[in-house]
């Protein structure tokens, strides 16, 4: 007969406690804060319907004078009275012992009244207010209150259901695996002797061992990529060196040729100087995705300030936006960020240089400032601008764009660039408006006002 192994069951209730115990601190302390500020608010409310009653009381005694006769008294109380609502009744108690009531017909409710007693220059004023809507405004204040104590109550059962159900029962997930792993054995039969906590044990160990054989294939499949990346970085260098040599040389030959008199061949000597620098162009361009591609790069991690990258661009493009009449401005050099120096200076020359091509005889801004952790650069031009499916493909292999020479690996480099340093780039453009890029670095910003100092003083040291 086989021996029958019960089921694990369902988790014990220490872990629920244990969310219990966590949320209900948290929950006492919102009631208590939502009782304390309805006492407060009820408090509030009383003081104030107190000191509304004060103030009509003042009001009415301000109309007594001792000159006025009885008449004229009674009309000024009533006159005053009229205009002190909820004030109902005002009482006088002359220093000669007689009473003059001023009733304002208003409904006074047994119960709801605030008497208050000012003295005037005939005697004692007792003005009785009708206090109706202060009731009313305690019992909107009361509903309130509990509104909010069943709000945090609800918050708190929701909250204890979705911990409840991500914590507790992806427990229970894994035990009822094991409940059915262990059925799956019973139903084959134990071993000899065997005993359900040994079972458990065997399949433990059969866990373990399953992880250790993960790992190990993990690390097989991480050497095998190291290596097949040392391959394709090796191949990269000897295609660029094989093909770098003939393009050299054939440059030093036309270099060399003499163009002569004859205007026909001077123009071909000068296209056969363009095509071979175009051939430079494209050779390096496709070498630079060859090796991100191929993971050959390996970024680095320097701080810095954005005038170094900037002052490397400048002397950089400083030919192309001569000839083109482009005005260049520079925002943001103070700004600290860590990051590989050559590959963020790769980036703003690809975005820069594409931004002076586009704006002949218009203006760029380059500027870098910081968002939280991250480091923003953007690069803006008054040119052209662009078309809404010319942007879909702009950071594409072979994307050219109207009135580029190149062969458009520029922005494929520079999105690759982006990749490798863990940010994000983009593009916004509008047809006659001019175009911005924008690059986002998360975690790129360093420091502050006195790492900023630190880095322009050694920078000007050096």
């Amino acid at each position: 007969m086989k021996a029958s192994s019960p089921p694990l069951g369902r988790l014990p209730p220490t872990s629920e406690r244990r969310v219990r115990k966590g949320l209900l601190p948290l929950v006492a302390v919102a009631l208590a804060l939502t009782a304390t500020m309805g006492v407060m608010l009820l408090r509030g409310i009383t003081q104030e319907t107190r000191s509304i009653a004060r103030i009509q009381a003042v009001r009415l005694a301000g109309a007594i004078t001792a000159t006025n006769g009885d008449d004229a008294t009674r009309d000024a109380l009533a006159r005053t009275l009229s205009r002190s609502s909820p004030t109902a009744l005002a009482i006088l108690h002359r220093n000669e012992g007689t009473d003059l009531v001023i009733d304002s017909g208003r409904p006074l409710r047994a119960g709801h009244q605030v008497h208050v007693r000012v003295a005037t220059p005939l005697g004692e004023l007792e003005t009785i207010t009708d206090t109706s809507a202060l009731r009313e405004r305690r019992l909107a204040a009361l509903l309130m209150m509990m509104l909010l104590g069943v709000g945090i109550v609800a918050v708190y059962l929701a909250c204890k259901r979705v911990m409840e159900r991500e914590l507790v029962d992806s427990v229970e997930a894994v035990k009822a695996r094991i409940d059915e792993e262990l059925r799956a054995r019973n139903d084959r039969g134990l071993g000899d002797g065997e005993s359900l906590e040994l079972a458990v044990g065997r399949l433990l160990g059969e866990l373990r061992e399953l992880r250790a054989r993960h790992d190990a294939a993990l690390g097989e499949a991480f050497r095998q990529r190291m290596q097949e990346m040392a391959r394709q970085t090796r191949f990269i260098e000897q295609v660029g060196d094989h093909f770098r040599q003939p393009l050299q040389a054939l440059s030093l030959f036309v270099g060399g040729m003499q163009p002569g008199d004859d205007l026909r061949q001077r123009a071909v000597q000068g296209q056969m100087r363009t095509n071979v620098t175009r051939l430079n162009e494209l050779l390096e361009g496709l070498l630079d995705l060859a090796r991100f591609d191929a993971g050959a790069i390996e970024p680095s991690s320097h701080e810095l300030v954005a005038a170094d990258l900037f002052i490397r661009e400048r002397d950089a493009i400083a030919n192309d936006a001569e000839r083109l009449s482009v005005d260049i401005r520079w925002r943001g050099g103070r700004l600290p960020l860590r990051g590989d120096p050559n590959l963020l200076a790769e980036l703003i020359h690809r975005l820069v240089s594409n931004a002076v091509i586009s704006t002949p005889h218009g203006r760029v801004l380059v500027a870098m400032r910081r968002r939280g952790d991250a480091v923003r650069i953007e690069v803006r031009d008054n040119g052209m601008g662009l078309e809404p499916r010319q942007q879909e493909r702009l950071f594409d292999e072979f994307t050219r764009l109207p009135g580029h020479p190149g062969y458009g690996l520029g922005l494929a480099v520079a999105r690759r660039i982006t990749d490798l340093l863990g940010g994000t780039i983009g593009v916004r453009s509008s047809p006659g408006r001019g175009t911005l890029f924008w690059v986002e670095l998360e975690g790129a910003a360093v420091g502050g006002a006195h790492r900023v100092a630190d880095l322009l003083s050694h920078h000007a040291a050096l």
